[in-house]
């Protein structure tokens, strides 16, 4: 694991930005773990230490991109500090912008859907919280598509390892690259046992719950 990775995981633990035990997520899927990227960005200070692991991960990926895209809700702060730490951390100075989660039928007419100032051939990086599924992923690339725009790929906090091979195959299909910062399984095996603050998170119980929900659920390696 990367410096900047053990920084974030460490990070999202002490902040309490993940949670262990069960929790019912929107698929109706009972979880062994959640993850709130929002409890990890509460004050300014913890709200740069998420964007700088996103810009870590972005200067690896390359910037060869003009836009960055927070997707509604958790991606708009995201994106906003994201795009002023990239300026401030390394001179590279990019627009942003966000989508709305529901069609705005008053104000400015560009603005309905995709708010910040996307343009024609706009190569685009979208960043996000989590990816699950990769259908929400989808749903905001098509409100891109207001705009004739190329993909950079989503960078997120959390890959939770629950793409089906339908899933894989329909981002294949739209040229949306997944880079994630962490991958739950990494969170769980560092954790594994180890003492943080005093506590133990992950012990052998909690681990081979994750295994029990992954194998009903999780990505075919």
């Amino acid at each position: 694991m990367k410096d900047y990775e053990e920084r974030f995981l460490l990070h999202l633990v002490k902040t309490g930005a993940i949670k262990f035990g069960e929790f019912r997520l929107k698929s109706g899927r009972i979880s062994p773990y959640f993850i709130n990227l929002a409890d990890a960005m509460k004050t300014g200070e913890d709200a740069i230490e998420v964007a700088d692991a996103f810009v870590a991960k972005i200067m690896e990926i390359g910037t060869d991109f003009d836009y960055i895209h927070g997707a509604a809700y958790k991606g708009i702060p995201l994106a906003a500090l994201i795009a002023a730490r990239l300026s401030e951390l390394h001179n590279i100075n990019v627009r942003w912008g966000y989508d709305r989660k529901e069609k705005k039928e008053h104000g400015v007419p560009s603005e309905e859907i995709i708010v910040g100032d996307l343009r024609d051939n706009d190569t685009v990086l979208i960043v996000d919280d989590v990816i699950t599924t990769g259908m929400t992923k989808i749903e905001i690339w098509e409100k891109l598509r207001v705009k004739r725009v190329r993909p950079k790929g989503i960078v997120v906090a959390v890959d939770r390892e629950e793409l089906s091979d339908a899933d894989k195959e329909m981002l294949k299909n739209k040229r949306l690259n997944i880079f994630p910062i962490l991958r739950i399984t990494q969170i769980f095996d560092f954790l594994l046992n180890k003492e943080i603050n005093g506590k133990i998170y992950v012990n052998e119980q909690v681990r081979k719950r994750l295994e029990e929900y992954l194998r009903r659920y999780g990505e075919k390696k």
